[in-house]
């Protein structure tokens, strides 16, 4: 079984660079368009939070904005 290192399973806030529309939860490796704007937004170029949060990937909460 590959082991993986806990930041690459878990979820982070993505945040739209250009607008600053709070888009999703999901794993760094996601990519998404955000719909106010319709940057390519990836874990790369997301606005991060001074307090970036972490949430477990099986967690029971799904937070969308």
């Amino acid at each position: 079984m590959e082991k993986r290192k806990a930041s690459e399973i878990m979820q982070v806030e993505f945040i739209c660079p250009k607008c600053g529309k709070h888009l999703a939860w999901a794993v760094r490796t996601a990519s998404m368009s955000c719909p106010a704007c319709g940057k390519w937004v990836t874990d790369k170029n997301r606005k991060q939070t001074p307090a970036d949060a972490l949430m477990p990937i099986d967690s029971d909460q799904l937070v969308l904005f």
